[in-house]
């Protein structure tokens, strides 16, 4: 089997312009094809393009694989692009000469920074499982392997030895599997396929566990590949595990991680209310939040999370009462909202990463007297009348999810539904690179008009 090595590129977008494409569609005698797949792993940058010559072979978000695809053993230029804010043309962040091996899979990875890209190739054999497959049911037997490789993609982390045994199995009674440091792929193993617990442990410290991941399950005749990511915001987790195999990609956290809660007060006339979980009213999670105000993130176990929203200091009064499920790892806000004697509270999951070249937003349309409202959010210079609105009938308790601008600044307008009638604002948003801004929109003391709440997503 060949042994994975890492190939590390950096350069500059004009050089590639001046070095030019080589033609794919030389003479040159194809033997045999090789497999291709990328990954992107730049914590804060969002999509890319995976480019062969001039053709689009897939647009990836962080932590994000392509499909495998076969070319045949010739010579091609492969490159990562991007579009920035502002640009009409694509940005070459980073490109690749490659001649392709026949049986060798190559994983092209995006790595790096935004200001300092660079491009890492990890090689392996390809292995055939469909030849294995037939091979097998032509002497009447079943395949029951599997293989298994490891990366370390985690800048952050150093370098960490890696244990892959049965479920439970302590690290001080095996062998590592392997260790690895950043850039890393160790070379694939054959194992039996079985339920496997993957932990992660400081080189030469088997007592210390950084990372002990959900039992998983691996299937016979697979290649596998086990990389370490760093998760940059998503969750509340340093790094996680990145499980490329017969999908696309499914995250790994280890099995002790926690989730966050933020509150958001926005029931108009209600005053401050304390927030309790699961009936604990002696420590209650968040402790007289006034209106138009967040609190801080707080640690909350995943599962079933029961609130109880009361007046603050009178928990013998229930203003709101629900029950949520809370994702492992996962940043969440509780917005409280409604008028006195009707206080409703929804949650909705948050991604923190910050996004270096553009700017985030999210808000959340928690005007009660109004079912549904039309937002826009434009150019300060631009006349709402002109244009359709930026999300159109936003029906009261929604999201817009994260939204993904070119920084700047912009005003926020609020109408009614299908109308110009303007409602609420306009606010100016100064939305910067890198930042995430989250909003809502509130009640009013006029009940003809709405008004605007604005918090830092990162910080809360």
């Amino acid at each position: 089997m060949r042994q994975a090595h890492p190939i590390r590129h950096t350069w500059l977008a004009a050089i590639f312009l001046l070095a030019g494409c080589p033609d794919s569609s030389n003479t040159e005698t194809v033997t045999g094809e090789g497999s291709i797949q990328a990954l992107h792993a730049v914590p804060n940058l969002g999509s890319v393009s995976f480019m062969i010559e001039e053709t689009l072979l897939s647009t990836l978000t962080y932590k994000q694989s392509s499909g495998i695809t076969e070319f045949d053993n010739l010579e091609y230029t492969f490159r990562f692009d991007v579009l920035l804010p502002g640009d009409e043309d694509v940005t070459t962040l980073a490109s690749s000469l490659l001649t392709v091996d026949d049986e060798t899979e190559y994983t092209f990875i995006l790595a790096g920074s935004v200001a300092e890209p660079e491009i890492i190739i990890w090689e392996q054999f390809g292995r055939d499982w469909i030849d294995e497959i037939d091979t097998a049911v032509e002497n009447d037997t079943t395949v029951t392997v599997m293989e298994v490789s490891f990366g370390n993609l985690a800048s952050q982390l150093g370098t960490v030895d890696v244990y892959l045994e049965a479920t439970g199995t302590s690290p001080e009674f095996a062998s590592p599997r392997t260790t690895i440091g950043y850039a890393d792929l160790k070379t694939a193993i054959e194992l039996p396929s079985a339920e496997y617990q993957l932990v992660l442990t400081p080189v030469g410290e088997p007592d210390n566990i950084i990372f002990a991941s959900d039992p998983i399950f691996i299937d016979a005749a697979t290649s596998n590949m086990l990389t370490i990511m760093d998760d940059a915001g998503a969750t509340t987790a340093p790094f996680s595990v990145r499980w490329i195999g017969t999908s696309l990609g499914i995250d790994l956290y280890d099995i002790n991680l926690l989730s966050e809660l933020s509150v958001v007060h926005g029931a108009l006339g209600t005053g401050s209310v304390d927030v309790v979980s699961g009936g604990n009213f002696g420590a209650p999670l968040v402790e007289d939040l006034e209106y138009a105000n967040s609190s801080t993130g707080i640690t909350v176990d995943p599962g079933t999370l029961n609130i109880n929203v009361t007046p603050a200091g009178n928990q013998g009064v229930f203003l709101a009462e629900r029950a949520f499920e809370i994702t492992k790892g996962s940043f969440n806000r509780l917005y409280l909202v409604g008028l006195p004697g009707d206080v409703q509270a929804a949650l909705f999951a948050e991604n923190r990463q910050p996004i270096d070249t553009h700017a985030r937003f999210q808000l959340f349309q928690g005007a009660t007297r109004f079912a549904a409202v039309d937002v826009y959010i434009v150019a300060t210079d631009v006349d709402i009348s002109l244009i359709g609105p930026s999300f159109s009938t936003m029906i009261y308790g929604t999201s817009t999810g994260h939204v993904t601008v070119a920084p700047d600044e912009y005003n926020l307008v609020v109408t009614e539904a299908g109308t110009k009638n303007i409602i609420g604002g306009p606010y100016l948003l100064n939305l910067a690179a890198g930042e995430n801004t989250g909003s809502m929109i509130l009640d009013s003391p006029s009940i003809t008009a709405t008004e605007i709440l604005l918090f830092d997503l990162n910080n809360p």
